[in-house]
């Protein structure tokens, strides 16, 4: 940041207005402020600090009290200041919260703080004031302004009191500062907050991996207590006592297994002799059906041999029907024939005739050939007469097209005219719009501006509530599950107590005195249990709340997890939330205020180029001297046009009055030959079609003669085929022996001929199979008694009811050693994933300790980013350092205590070369402080610079601390600083300083010197000593 030019107005010690031009004093480089105790040096750096951050130099003192006690009453406090950023140049102007007089009556009104910040960039610096701001940045809003200078510059109010300004009596605030607070100074200059957000996105990813390691070490002993089981050792006995059990029920599921087998084979022998007696039943009903059907099959196989005789008439009967048909159409030829006849006969007359009537008009041809020898003579005249005309029409032509242009500058000369008082007085309008313009654009990116914070303060009050809302749903639905859970595992409890009760029953039912309990094998049995033992469903009961208070217990730990999951994504919005700043309006009233202020601006219409429509405007001007000479010379064309017209009208007038009426123009001579020709045409193409088509006519005729002779002699050739074919037919049905009506009857039977046969062929081999498998079957029966088959299906029903019965229970006992060994495995599944996630989550949580803090340093990651950074920053302060205090002294990071141990973090120390020992900066002197403060901030400034490609450190200001330094006669610290700080300034960089050293101001003559009074101070210029 460079500063311009600083104006102060009512503030501080200053009454009316006074103006600081940097400009002169940047050319230097290196340039001092001086003046009287109390004067107001350190005041113009507080104007700068106010101007930007809308705070002064000293952070106790209220803004209000900024304004002067010398001021008028009506005279507002006020600070403009212009400074440049790079290629770009910024001017901002505020005014802190003060009172005034009312406009009206007595009293005083207060008005609240304002600020605005206006891009200036190409604007000279002299013509910048309240009527020349440039464009509109951010206007009014105290807050939208803040967070554009920082967003302008990189850094805040606090940075720029520690790199930039360095106030008097605090040099030594940065230097001495602990860890956590240089950390807060150095975070926002070095934007180190993708550090921070990994650390604690580790943080949180780690924390999840721990309650995820938690509940699964805790799931596994639940999921072992509500099987029953106090350890997986106790799991391994209950698996060895349900394979015992299943060695049992196999010995009773072979023994039911071999009676079934028997029982299966009795009742498959009965069924086979029964399905052979079954077999004789079925092929006596067999041949029974096909016998009853003979006579029928008979009678078919009579009339199949009857139809096959009539089949060998039929290509004959084919063969008359086409004879038939042929003849038909010869009947039909010789009736076409004849007709055609006929019309050639009409034809030939009507021809015949029209040859005569053509034949009259032979005279009126020659007049016409004699009429066309005439019109050759008229035409050399006519020729003569279109020249004249030619020659008329072309000065006709000029006359017109003079008096047309004539016209076309009067006309041009008028719009011009038009054009240039329109372009007039449209340009005062634009330049009245566009002055109007400026300032509501200016207005509307200030509303749009406030209105993006709006829109993301509602967003972040919207992710907010709907954060609340899973919060609430994930409690309540932990609260459901826990519910669930406690009663699951009070149902498990009462089936545990219930079978554990039924089993104590059974076992001391079994007890025998003297005899060991077959549980704790004891031979004394002072309280066996009594009652009746329940036996049925007990176990399934008790296995089916076992599973039940699992999958609850599961269902509780997630509805856990769920809860923890949503109350920190509702910390993490309520932060996101804290950072959005609400604006003052709501987003109903800004986008009312943008809606009317966009109105506004459309009705102003598109943006107009003032300086093209200056120049438009004089250009029309021009044109309109232009058009009025160029209708000057028009006018004086058109009269000697006019004059040349009537000498071409008259010679053509003398020639075109000799020729005939009618025929006195090439076209109507043309036209006159061409309707004498097209005449004399059309009566000899007459003759010539009316000839031709007397000779066709002619021919035609003949050819129908012939066409109707040929006709005829086809038909007599049909008629003997037709007569032949009948009789071949009659004759073939003779020696078949039928007659017509028979051959008719047989005809519907032609389709089915071949099915018929097959269905009489087909009968006579199924009726002799039939009697051959009765024969076989009756055969297969001979000394065999038909069994009774239902005692044989009892017996074998008994026997499977109790081989299932058997095989239910080798399977409910196979079932539970399954059940137990899956347990197991899945006890070990869970085990090993358990340690896999133990494993695979050590890393990220290692990883999220060390970010974290915990660590041998105790060092944060944010902190380390810092510290990395902050090594450059000693480094390069070191540089500026050595040759202030001839290498005596170097800054370097040191240990902070906490806690008994060394926090290693962002703590100075000073190595003294002369001990050759480091120790704490706080036992430097005064001089010393202040010197090595100095090299650390123009360190800082350095660093910052180079890292950030925002912040610009172009100038630095320093406020007194020079008295501490020893002169000894123009070789002592007090040179060497000026030395450095005139070596810093050799470059892109200025220093500005303030200080009541008289070797100060020889050393640094060029400045400023603010000269007090009892009606208020007055800044001066200095170019040299004075």
């Amino acid at each position: 940041m460079k500063p311009i030019r600083l104006s102060l107005q009512a503030f501080g010690p200053f009454a009316t207005t006074e103006v600081v031009d940097f400009r002169s004093a940047l050319e230097t480089g290196l340039f001092g402020i001086y003046g009287q105790t109390g004067a107001g040096k350190s005041t113009l750096f507080s104007a700068m600090s106010f101007a930007l951050f809308g705070a002064p130099t000293k952070t106790d003192q209220e803004p209000r009290s900024l304004r002067s006690d010398h001021a008028a009453s009506d005279l507002p406090t006020e600070v403009e200041f212009v400074f440049e950023l790079g290629a770009k140049t910024y001017l901002i102007r505020r005014r802190p919260a003060q009172e005034r007089p009312k406009a009206r009556g007595e009293g005083t009104t207060e008005d609240a703080a304002e600020a605005s910040l206006f891009d200036v960039t190409g604007i000279p610096v002299e013509t910048l004031g309240p009527g020349q701001s440039g464009r509109v940045i951010a206007e009014k809003k105290v807050s939208l302004v803040g967070q554009q200078v920082e967003a302008l510059l990189g850094y805040g109010a606090d940075q720029f009191r520690q790199i930039v300004l360095l106030p008097q009596g605090k040099f030594e605030t940065f230097l001495a500062a602990k860890t956590d607070a240089r950390v807060e100074i150095l975070r926002d200059l070095f934007d180190v907050k993708i550090y921070r957000d990994l650390a604690a996105r580790l943080k949180e990813e780690a924390s999840g991996a721990e309650r995820a390691l938690r509940d699964q070490r805790a799931l596994y002993v639940a999921r072992l207590e509500e099987r029953g089981f106090e350890s997986a050792e106790a799991l391994e006995l209950g698996i060895a006592a349900a394979e015992a059990k299943v060695e049992e029920k196999q010995g009773i599921q072979q023994g039911a297994e071999m009676a079934n087998e028997a029982a299966r084979k009795a009742l498959t022998e009965g069924e086979q002799i029964e399905k052979a007696f079954s077999a004789v039943d079925t092929a006596q009903q067999a041949l029974d059906d096909l016998e009853a059907k003979t006579g029928e099959v008979d009678a078919l196989a009579s009339r199949v041999e009857t139809v096959k005789n009539a089949v060998q008439a039929r290509d004959l009967e084919l063969a008359w029907h086409d004879a038939e048909q042929e003849s038909r159409i010869a009947v039909n030829a010789v009736t076409k024939a004849e007709g055609e006849l006929s019309t050639a006969t009409g034809a030939k007359e009507e021809a015949a005739q029209k040859l005569v009537e053509v034949q009259s008009g032979e005279e009126r041809r020659q007049q016409v050939q004699a009429d066309l020898t005439k019109l050759e003579a008229i035409e050399n005249q006519v020729r003569q007469a279109a020249e004249l005309q030619k020659a008329f029409d072309e000065a006709a032509k000029d006359e017109a097209s003079a008096k047309k242009a004539l016209t076309e500058a009067e006309a041009a000369r008028e719009r011009l005219q038009s054009q240039r008082d329109a372009t007039d007085l449209a340009l005062e309008q634009a330049r009245k719009a566009e002055a109007e313009r400026r300032k509501l654009t200016g207005q509307l990116d200030e509303v749009n501006r406030e209105r993006v914070m709006a829109e993301a303060h509602a967003k972040a009050q919207g992710a907010v509530a709907d954060a609340e809302r899973k919060v609430e749903a994930a409690s309540s639905e932990l609260a459901t599950k826990t519910v669930a859970a406690q009663a699951a595992e009070a149902t498990l409890t009462d089936a545990e107590e219930r079978l554990s009760r039924t089993q104590a029953i059974i076992l001391a039912e079994k007890l025998t005195e003297g005899a060991p309990c077959p549980v704790c094998g004891s031979h004394d049995h002072p309280g066996p249990a009594h009652g009746a033992p329940e036996q049925s469903g007990l176990t399934e009961a008790f296995r089916d709340a076992q599973a039940e208070a699992r999958a609850a217990a599961e269902a509780r730990v997630r509805a856990e997890t769920e809860l923890g999951n949503c109350r920190a994504w509702l910390d993490e919005k309520k932060r996101a939330l804290d950072e959005q700043e609400q604006t003052e309006r709501t987003m109903a009233e800004l986008d009312a205020e943008i809606t009317r202020l966009e109105g506004t601006i459309a009705t102003l219409g598109e943006a107009v180029d003032l300086d093209a429509m200056s120049e438009h405007l004089a250009d029309l001007k021009r044109k309109v001297t232009k058009a009025e000479a160029a209708e000057a010379t028009a006018r004086t064309a058109a009269g000697q046009a006019e004059t040349a017209l009537a000498g071409a009208r008259a010679k053509r007038d003398t020639v075109v009055e000799a020729l005939p009426e009618g025929l006195r123009t090439p076209e109507a001579v043309f036209a006159r030959r061409q309707a004498l020709q097209s005449e004399h045409r059309q009566l000899s193409e007459a003759l010539e079609l009316a000839t031709q088509m007397d000779r066709a006519a002619s021919e035609a005729l003949t050819r129908a003669q012939e066409q109707l002779e040929a006709a005829k002699r086809a038909r007599d050739v049909q008629e003997q085929r037709v007569e032949k074919a009948l009789g071949d037919f009659g004759a073939r049905l003779a020696d078949v022996g039928l007659d017509r009506a028979g051959y008719e009857a047989c005809k519907a039977h032609f389709p089915t001929l071949e099915s018929d046969r097959k269905t009489v062929s087909d009968h006579r081999e199924s009726l002799i199979a039939a009697r051959t498998t009765w024969q076989n079957a009756t055969a297969a029966c001979v000394d065999r008694e038909r069994p009774d088959l239902a005692p044989l299906q009892l017996a074998l029903d008994n026997a499977t009811q109790e081989l299932n019965a058997a095989n239910d229970g080798l399977s409910s006992s196979r079932t539970d050693v399954s059940s137990l060994t899956n347990f197991k495995k899945s006890l070990a599944e869970a085990l090993a994933e358990t340690e896999r996630l133990e494993y695979e989550t050590g890393p990220l949580r290692g990883l999220a300790d060390l970010a974290n803090g915990k660590n041998d340093f105790k060092m944060t990651l944010e902190t380390f980013a810092i510290g990395a950074m902050f090594d450059q920053v000693l480094e390069a302060a070191n540089m500026r350092l050595d040759p202030m205090t001839r290498g005596r002294y170097r800054l370097a990071r040191g240990l902070e205590a906490s806690g008994g141990r060394g926090k290693r973090g962002l703590e100075i120390e000073v190595f003294d070369i002369n001990t050759g020992k480091t120790r704490p900066t706080a036992t430097l002197s005064g001089g010393e402080t202040f010197i090595a403060a100095l090299a650390l901030a123009l360190g800082l400034a350095d660093v910052v610079e180079s890292l950030s490609g925002k912040i610009r450190m172009d100038t630095i200001f320093i406020d007194e601390g020079f008295g501490s330094l020893d002169t000894e006669n123009g070789a002592g610290t007090l040179d060497q600083v000026i030395q450095v700080l005139a070596a810093l300034t050799e470059g892109s960089r200025a220093v500005g300083l303030i200080s009541h050293v008289g070797l100060v101001q020889e050393a640094i003559p060029q400045g400023f010197y603010v000269r007090s009074n009892p009606s208020g101070s007055r800044v001066e210029e200095r170019r040299g000593l004075g």
